[in-house]
């Protein structure tokens, strides 16, 4: 069954705010079985979003817009619908001051959401997907495998993803990648079909393939680190503190993680991890030997089990012909084992490779205490 989603609001058109309210949706909606074919976006003017209401609707049985709710000014949504619609089903906002609603006919609905992204995420797991299964059940919805890989590249694995289409023709293959990882979704009409291409692609690629409910790599590291009782601190660079922010976000994380120094300039390595001066001025602080004395001095100066430390070229300057910008030296050590170290090129643009750094440095760890692999040496 098709659905439109549409925002509300002209924050969203005049680029103050990200649309990642559709993201979300269309990822659960795809999830349940139903097919999203199309975004819109309208300014807070009720007759524009009466008319797209209407447009929408004209296309497809359900229609789920977010934001324009609330006791604000630009509070337009709801009124627009109701001049479409008469019968309303509240949907409670357990987080926040906005309600919702849940507005239908005999064969046709839309679902009102807030736009605050949390509230927004709350209240269409809690109270709008039971209504949509409910007025639109599916009788042979269309299935969803989702699988996540870290650390590789789309042409790494689009060749062995062409042999599976190939032999299960039937199915569709999606390959969304983002800094670092790689998301692979199969979907069709069958499951048994769709857990053997899962379970064919975590055996071709079974040091890369990971779990975790939101399909991030910080995730799976954080249960890994927490169900083997290990530790680890860090050493940043060229991410300033990312790495640790991406750690603390989330909740229990102190049952492992120790802490992050941030050695941005050359000084602070050597004051705070005993990089020694030579070491910097004849290797550069973006260099292997550099690393590797920045993860030595995490281990120096803490009890940690697992050290991460990162130097690089994040740019937009800085570059040279040897060492251009996205010039990332990565170091992943398990105390009086192994230290892990490779030069890599990350992506050219500052926050492009600052993101990329992050993740391919939590992979890498999430590969060695998982699977005993090291990733760059």
């Amino acid at each position: 069954m098709d659905v439109e989603i549409i925002a509300i609001g002209s924050e969203v058109l005049e680029g103050h705010t990200v649309n990642t309210n559709a993201a979300f949706l269309s990822r659960e909606l795809t999830l349940m079985g139903y097919e999203v074919k199309r975004h819109s976006v309208y300014p807070d003017q009720t007759e524009a979003i009466e008319q797209g209401f209407r447009d929408a609707l004209s296309r497809a049985p359900l229609v789920i817009s977010t934001g324009g709710l609330g006791p604000t000014i630009d509070d337009l949504t709801r009124g627009a619908a109701r001049n479409i619609f008469d019968q309303e089903i509240p949907l409670t906002n357990s987080i926040g001051a906005a309600s919702g609603s849940f507005i239908h006919a005999p064969h046709q609905a839309m679902n009102l959401l807030t736009g605050v992204p949390r509230e927004m995420e709350e209240m269409f797991r809690n109270e709008a997907k039971p209504q949509i299964a409910r007025y639109f059940p599916l009788k042979h919805p269309r299935l969803c495998r989702v699988s996540s890989l870290c650390l590789l590249k789309e042409v790494e694995v689009d060749p062995f993803l062409r042999e599976l289409q190939s032999k299960f023709p039937e199915n569709e293959i999606g390959i969304y990648p983002s800094q670092g990882s790689l998301l692979i979704e199969f979907s069709g009409l069958h499951a048994s079909p769709l857990d053997e291409m899962v379970a064919a692609l975590q055996s071709r690629f079974s040091t890369y393939f990971f779990t975790s409910p939101s399909h991030k790599i910080a995730e799976a590291l954080h249960k890994e680190l927490i169900a083997r009782s290990k530790t680890v601190a860090l050493a940043e660079s060229c991410t300033g503190g990312a790495i640790a922010a991406r750690l603390t976000a989330l909740a229990g994380a102190s049952r492992y993680f120790l802490g992050s120094l941030v050695v941005y300039s050359n000084p602070f390595k050597e004051h705070f991890l005993q990089v020694s001066r030579t070491t910097l001025e004849r290797e550069g602080a973006v260099s292997r030997k550099t690393v590797e004395a920045m993860i030595k001095g995490v281990f120096h100066e803490t009890s940690a089990d697992f050290a991460i430390a990162v130097s690089g070229i994040a740019g937009p300057d800085g570059g040279t012909a040897q060492k251009p910008v996205g010039t990332i030296c990565i170091g992943i050590g398990e105390r009086g084992r192994f230290i892990d170290i490779g030069t890599v090129q990350a992506p050219t643009d500052r926050a492009s490779a600052i993101e990329w750094t992050v993740q391919t440095s939590l992979g890498a760890l999430w590969r060695r205490l998982v699977h005993h692999k090291q990733t760059f040496s």
